[in-house]
């Protein structure tokens, strides 16, 4: 049977087979190297430990016998030395420290005499095999032993007994060449011991190598072509015929059943994925027939939404400009009357000076509604806007003065910079601030301060904000306050805010609400920053 290269798609690995797979691609350590080092270990490494601790310990039972025999030996030469320190007999003291220099092991020796009358117990030098290089006063604090580099210094207290005091010292300088030689020594035999072991390594690596290692090097080479090319057709080559050779052998049998269970797997797959290519593209077209036809349904219901919504607006607007109309018909005529009646009045009271005030008051007020209702009357025909350079701080004032029915309100006014003149129609937007004033003095029952802000934006445009301080206006309600024939209080036809809307966007601007239950009432009006000559006519 052929064997044909697999795909990597037809192998299969668990998340714990990749992450194992990647820790194995991490570690550093070769078979060979852990080999090499565990045998390091065991050839090198513990008898190193072993001959290390039996040197230390040879070395310190030489110091010990050092010690012990330097002690013993000048505290039986401190005994002997009383009677001749006590007779300050000089020549028998010499001749007990040229004794000692019989020994090899001893590089000096000297007796030292207390001074008498010393507060601080010094001694100083009574006779010494090396004169030349000992002080000739010093001063022991006690016996000891002292170690250097070269030599052991034993310390001696040369006494009758001992409760009494002493009247001198041995000092015993014993030199250290012994213990060096045999740390020489035990050095030398490390260096041979170590150049062996390793000669001993190396000869078994070797061995290793060609008994142990190439088998699995074989196998670990062949595993990572398969592991790189996906070729299941290799295998490993049997180099011996031991336990190494039956687990090459093991190995390819093993190679033999995955790749026919991979070309199973493939025909498998690829019959799979063509049901699922098959399958894939019946649900694609379904889904792009739905999706048209989703979209279709949703532009439809847009377009009749927006068209009702325009409708119900067109009739809205239609019925209010009629309602309008008809109202500004009905309403010329009793003015008319009131103006007439007002005339006779004047004739009649001509010398009354304070009936005279009131009636031109009443005549102004029914003069300026009618230029209201004129106007209004030309915008829903189709009229013209008459722009004029306008001070909104004056025609704030005046419209506070028509709407301020109660007197309980009172109009704060801030401009930013001071002064400035706005482009508008002086009679609409006179409306405009009346229409909100009156909206805010109405949600203030019990008066309250309204504030009016008007400032220029660093776009160019001009906001104008007209604050109140009443009772808010609930969210439900912000949503429709601007539809006409909208109201929620008990007297009102919701034409207010409507025709403010109506009027700001003949002027080219936007008006906006925000407010909240019990925090006030602030109505935003963006318009256009026109800096135009007085007034400019402009066909809406």
């Amino acid at each position: 049977m052929a064997r044909s290269k697999t795909p990597t798609a037809a192998i299969t690995q668990s998340p714990s087979d990749i992450e194992e797979g990647m820790k194995d691609k991490r570690t550093p350590w070769s078979f060979r190297a852990r080999f090499l080092l565990s045998t390091i270990i065991a050839t090198l490494v513990i008898p190193t430990i072993a001959a290390v601790i039996f040197f230390q310990g040879e070395l310190s039972s030489t110091k010990d016998l050092i010690l012990n025999d330097s002690i013993n030996l000048a505290e039986n030469i401190a005994k002997q030395l009383y009677p001749t320190l006590a007779f300050e007999d000089l020549e028998t003291a010499k001749d007990e420290l040229d004794g000692l220099q019989n020994n090899p092991q001893i590089n000096n020796s000297s007796i030292w005499k207390k001074v008498e009358g010393s507060p601080d117990g010094d001694f100083e030098l009574f006779c010494s095999t090396r004169e030349e290089s000992v002080p000739q006063k010093f001063s022991f604090s006690k016996n000891g032993e002292t170690w250097t580099d070269s030599d052991l210094i034993i310390v001696r207290s040369i006494q009758s007994s001992d409760d009494e005091q002493p009247i001198g010292k041995i000092v015993i300088e014993r030199s250290l060449a012994h213990l060096e030689y045999k740390k020489s020594q035990f050095k030398r035999l490390g260096f041979t011991s170590w150049a062996f072991m390793i000669i001993l390594i190396l000869c078994v690596t070797i061995w290793y190598q060609n008994t142990l290692t190439r088998p699995l090097q074989e196998l670990t080479n062949v595993a990572e072509k398969i592991s790189t090319e996906s070729n299941y057709s290799l295998r490993a080559k049997k180099i011996s015929a031991d336990e190494f050779g039956k687990l090459t052998d093991l190995f390819n049998e093993m190679l033999d059943s995955i790749n026919d269970s991979n070309e199973k797997l493939l025909i498998a797959n690829l019959d799979m994925e063509q049901r699922v290519q098959d399958r894939t593209k019946q649900l694609t077209l379904i889904n792009e027939k739905l999706l048209s036809e989703i979209k279709e349904r949703e532009r439809a219901n847009k377009e009749l939404i927006e068209t009702r919504d325009k409708l119900s607006k067109q009739e809205k607007l239609a019925s209010v400009g009629q309602v309008s109309s008809n109202i500004a018909h009905e309403l010329r005529n009793p003015m008319a009357a009131i103006r007439n009646s007002t005339y006779f009045l004047r004739l009649k009271n001509k010398g009354d000076d304070k009936s005279s005030h009131h009636l031109e008051i009443i005549d102004r007020e029914l003069s300026r509604s009618d230029e209201v209702i004129q106007r209004l009357l030309q915008l829903t025909k189709g009229g013209t806007i008459k722009k004029e350079l306008i001070d909104l701080r004056e025609l704030a004032k005046e419209a506070m003065t028509y709407s301020n029915v109660t007197g309980d309100a009172t109009l704060s006014i801030k401009f930013s910079p001071k002064y400035f003149p706005v482009n508008l129609d002086r009679i609409l937007f006179r409306q405009v601030l009346y229409n909100l004033f009156i909206n805010a003095i109405q949600a203030m029952p019990n008066g309250g301060e309204i504030r009016m802000d008007l400032r220029k934006l660093e776009n160019g445009r001009i906001l104008l904000c007209v604050s109140d301080q009443g009772v808010g206006i609930e969210e439900m309600v912000m949503k429709k306050i601007f539809e006409p024939l909208f109201t929620n209080k008990n007297e009102g036809v919701g034409l207010g805010l409507s025709l403010c809307r109506e009027l700001v966007t003949r002027h080219g601007g936007s008006i906006m609400a925000k407010s909240s239950p019990n925090q006030g009432t602030t109505i935003e009006i963006e318009l256009p920053g026109e800096n135009s000559v007085a007034q400019k006519e402009e066909r809406v």
